[in-house]
């Protein structure tokens, strides 16, 4: 069997992503395709628009056969860390093939790219430009920049396809990679009346203006009805935990190091998100990683609850018929435990996902607390 792996967040889904799931089937041919999705977070450090069950809903109407979970303290982490535990749950599941979508269009330049960062004089280039006080992100892009001369790096989803190639090579699996050429719109395209396929970006801005979608997501997707969760609006929860935090306390949390909480704490006064995020933005911290920090401190994710980051479990939110033969083929040789079902004891990384979308009904006025002790999604 062919068994093709993407990762995703639908964010919303929309026909670029239609695209790319029609064509990750007819590039490689797949028997069976599964989408590791992020769950209610994702990883610029913000709540996903719609909850993570209705977006698995999407996904199997798109035509995806399996939807499994991607932790959110995973999605909550540098590219890295992120590409390397999707990877490493597409792995477990048997996956002889991943694609994902770029930029470039062309996997060649990529691998090379990828080669490059496992070198000991990239990482010197990286050392060189921290030094200089800018951000590790910032830092590995300069060092791409002197040591291939062009600027496949600088693309988001080059980016991620860069780390999807390095997490398969630290893993040592036998993946094929692939790469998909984005089409009509770049990430952080603004709306555009003339094109059918928009970024996801345009589409949430549209979506918290309360202004229609239509023409630019399935049906499926328009006919739910679902009133979109802005994190700009859990701004007074974050306020109260800078408020109420001191720097012993808040340095406890994860992703606070090096001083950031000193940083934090000094603008605590600020009256809105997107003015903190600018008063806290310097070189060194992007406003990513300023957002990811921010969203540990809100579910309070201490240092001390993780110990490492390897994929301790594989969750199923959502399967059809082929997808439940698949799973019945590998549940006894799988390394790691298969959940399709939450139980009394579980695993510390679920309880962080339990806590996240208790706060996200919360924010949002859903009750979608009992769909994770629900059986898994079956289409």
């Amino acid at each position: 069997m062919t068994i093709t792996g993407i990762v995703v967040e639908y964010n919303p889904l929309h026909l670029g992503h239609m695209h790319h799931i029609e064509s990750a089937k007819q590039q490689t041919s797949a028997d069976l395709l599964i989408a590791v999705m992020s769950s209610n977070v994702v990883q610029r450090g913000e709540f996903a628009v719609a909850n993570k069950f209705m977006r698995t809903n999407w996904a199997l109407k798109a035509g995806i056969d399996m939807v499994v979970e991607l932790p959110g303290f995973f999605t909550l982490q540098n590219a890295n860390i992120f590409a390397n535990t999707a990877v490493q749950i597409l792995n477990h599941l048997g996956v002889t093939d991943i694609v994902f979508g770029s930029e470039h269009g062309e996997i060649t330049p990529l691998k090379t790219s990828a080669e490059i960062m496992r070198t000991n004089a990239y990482d010197e280039k990286i050392q060189h430009y921290l030094h200089q006080g800018f951000s590790y992100p910032s830092s590995a892009d300069q060092a791409l920049n002197d040591m291939t001369g062009n600027t496949i790096h600088k693309n988001p989803n080059d980016i991620l396809g860069i780390q999807y190639i390095n997490a398969v090579y630290d893993i040592n699996a036998s993946i094929e990679l692939h790469a998909i050429k984005r089409i009509q719109s770049e990430y952080y395209s603004a709306f555009d009346d003339n094109k059918t396929i928009q970024s996801a970006t345009a589409l949430r801005n549209r979506l918290f203006r309360q202004k229609s979608i239509e023409g630019f997501v399935p049906a499926f997707v328009l006919d739910s009805e679902f009133t979109p969760l802005n994190t700009a609006d859990a701004f007074p929860f974050i306020q109260y935990r800078l408020l109420t935090h001191n720097s012993d306390t808040l340095r406890r949390v994860f992703s606070f190091d090096e001083g950031l909480e000193g940083l934090f704490l000094k603008h605590r006064d600020k009256h809105s998100l997107n003015e903190l995020i600018d008063a806290l933005s310097t070189r060194r911290y992007t406003h990513a990683k300023l957002k990811r920090s921010l969203m540990h401190m809100l579910i309070n994710t201490q240092k001390t609850s993780i110990q490492d980051f390897n994929v301790p479990y594989v969750r199923v939110l959502g399967m059809n018929a082929r997808a439940q033969d698949h799973l019945n083929t590998i549940k006894k040789t799988i390394p790691i435990p298969l959940i399709t079902k939450l139980k009394r004891e579980r695993d510390p990384l679920l309880d962080i996902e339990l806590t996240i979308t208790r706060l996200r009904d919360f924010l949002s006025g859903e009750n979608t607390l009992k769909k994770e002790f629900e059986p898994v999604t079956i289409l």
